[in-house]
């Protein structure tokens, strides 16, 4: 055996080794194909099976997994050699469910939406990508879009692919499959990837109308050219009526702009020394290269066009061709929209780890959170792009429970809701420290010890602690008493100065012997309310909500104030009284501070 025939079995081997082709839902791997379950790839989700009366031939299909609980879901799929790599994700709902209402929702890679997904009752869905890899692994996930629209998958596939493959497509964007055909074929004929396809794609049979298929007259190529096509996709092949007619191939796209990478593969399919064919390869009625097949060998061309609505392919014969124009197969891809440059900030990324890796309630979430923007993590908040950075953590009721772990790296945080779990131990010194942070939310936990004078001090925090029994709170002014006295007394001192002038007249008025008699109206007793206040406490902002239904009822007495039981209420002291005089007396014509 030749060296070069050597060398290409080893190539070939060695990237078979580095793909992953992944059965969802399955219990159990299949050596026979190489076909793994998920559990390499993915924490979250739940395997089903289709219902029975839906089963079909390819065994892949008729089991998934189907994610109800998270709003992103992602495998982390191994890519330790940096090389662009062909992807494929298929569906088939197959009523797993009984429910007879199949999906949609968003289909994502590293950050970068790929396609939107909308699956069908009775038929197999897939979508195919070219892309080159930008670390250790290619995340794919899939994000719901509907609340009762839960996503699912039935298998993911991963192949790298040669340098020399795709030439022509740039390695700065994706490319995704629109069309792949095999010409010439019976219908029935389709290719299913590996193994008569070495890298795994899907070759579909067609015969467009006006052109006659014909098949070649040897078994097997010599030699290749492009793109290590199976040997089954060349040998049929599709011809024009005439000599002087033109293949025209028309392709529809759901964008009204794109760009597309096509690729067309030709061979001679009999050998006749006396008569040649050749003709020109146009896209979009450019002129690309003129094409002369060889007998037994498979030659190939390539263009990228950008297009308005439908690409045009042709393939146009000169006047001196003697046999009409041919075609064997053909791919065309199309750009995707620009990758993102720049994924969510490593420092976020690394304090998310944290937190992922010390509360098992996080465990399975991954992929980019920030990214696309219309599908980021469901308990955080991101904004920016250079990098994206998340600003917010939302995991009110999430029940957490044991220590926090620090996550000071997150730097750009403005809003954590930690509130309603079973977090204990004290509060870390380093939340108050974070530079943007403005809402602390810690309350209803287990926290103890003391609030940290970071938070204490920190006058752009509003924090909220309440609903920690074992956590010493720091002294807060009754906010009760201080509204209480600042509308009574001022109130009740008008009633005083009337009620003097009144007397004071009717005295006057009874000295001269005149006697007068009227009605009077009784003042209306202002309505109880709730009161809920954000004030200061040391030089922070401490946040104490009113539980719901807690009153603080009001009297317009001079100096009163009624309180929902007779003691003395939360333990007032001297410190709260001399406030009330400094907030009533020293600030006259000003409105009290509460």
């Amino acid at each position: 055996m030749e060296t070069w025939v050597v060398l290409l079995f080893m190539v070939f081997f060695a990237q078979k080794a580095l793909s992953q082709v992944i059965d969802c839902g399955a219990e159990i791997t299949d050596p026979s194909g190489g076909w793994q379950t998920d559990d390499e790839f993915i924490i979250t989700g739940k395997n089903e099976e289709i219902s029975t009366s839906s089963h079909i031939s390819i065994e892949q299909l008729n089991t998934l997994r189907v994610f109800t609980t998270q709003n992103k879901n992602c495998y982390s799929l191994p890519t330790p050699s940096p090389a662009r790599y062909f992807i494929r994700a298929s569906f088939y709902y197959g009523n797993y469910d009984d429910l007879s209402k199949p999906p949609i929702f968003d289909l994502e890679f590293d950050g970068n939406k790929w396609a939107t997904v909308e699956t069908s009752l009775t038929d197999i869905t897939d979508f195919e990508l070219v892309y080159a890899n930008r670390g250790d692994n290619i995340s794919v996930c899939l994000a719901r879009t509907f609340h009762d629209q839960f996503p699912f998958i039935s298998s993911l596939e991963l192949w790298p692919l040669p340098d020399s493959m795709y030439a022509g497509m740039s390695r700065d964007l994706a490319w995704l499959k629109s069309y792949r055909y095999n010409y010439g074929a019976n219908d029935t004929d389709w290719i299913l990837g590996y193994p008569t396809d070495e890298y795994n794609r899907i070759w579909e049979p067609v015969i467009p109308a006006s052109l006659i298929p014909v098949q070649a007259d040897f078994k097997s190529l010599i030699h290749t050219t492009v793109d290590y096509l199976p040997e089954s996709a060349i040998t049929d092949a599709v011809i024009a009526q005439n000599k002087i007619d033109t293949i025209s191939l028309e392709f529809d796209f759901s964008k009204t702009d794109t760009f597309n990478h096509v690729v067309v593969y030709f061979t001679e399919v009999s050998f006749n020394i006396n008569e040649t064919r050749s003709f020109d390869f146009y896209v979009n009625d450019k002129f690309i290269v003129t094409i002369s097949p060889q007998y037994e060998n498979c030659t190939g061309a390539w263009a990228n066009s950008p297009t308005v609505g439908a690409m045009k392919v042709e393939l146009r014969p000169p006047s001196d061709s003697h046999l009409p124009p041919i075609i064997s197969a053909i791919e065309v891809y199309t750009a995707s929209d620009p990758l993102v440059n720049v994924g969510t900030s490593q420092d976020d990324l690394d304090g998310l780890e944290v937190l992922i890796s010390t509360f098992e309630q996080l465990e399975g979430w991954s992929g980019d959170p920030c990214l696309p923007n219309d599908t980021i993590w469901q308990w955080v908040n991101c904004t920016g792009n250079d990098p994206p950075r998340v600003t917010s953590l939302y995991l009110s009721g999430y029940g957490l429970n044991g220590s926090l772990p620090d996550f000071s790296q997150m730097q750009a945080l403005e809003t954590i809701n930690l509130g309603n779990n079973s977090l204990d131990g004290p509060i870390p010194e380093f939340l108050g420290q974070l530079p943007s942070l403005k809402l602390l939310n810690l309350s209803y936990n287990n926290f103890s010890g003391e609030v940290p004078q970071s938070i204490k001090k920190n006058k752009k925090i509003k924090y909220m602690i309440n609903g920690n029994p074992d956590l010493h709170h720091p002294k807060r002014k009754n906010i009760g008493l201080i509204i209480g006295l600042t509308i009574g007394i001022p109130v009740g001192l008008i009633l005083l100065f009337a009620l003097l002038y009144f007397l004071t007249r009717r005295k006057a008025v009874s000295s001269h012997g005149q006697v007068s008699q009227g009605n009077g109206t009784a003042q209306e007793k202002p309505q109880e309310g709730n009161v809920s206040w954000a004030g200061n406490a040391g030089n922070g902002t401490h946040v104490n909500p009113t539980p719901a239904g807690e009153n603080i009822p009001v009297s317009t007495s001079v100096g009163s104030i009624n309180h929902p039981s007779s003691e003395d209420p939360a333990g007032r002291d001297r410190e709260e009284l001399d406030e009330l005089i400094r907030l009533q007396y020293g600030n006259m014509g000003t409105h009290g501070r509460a």
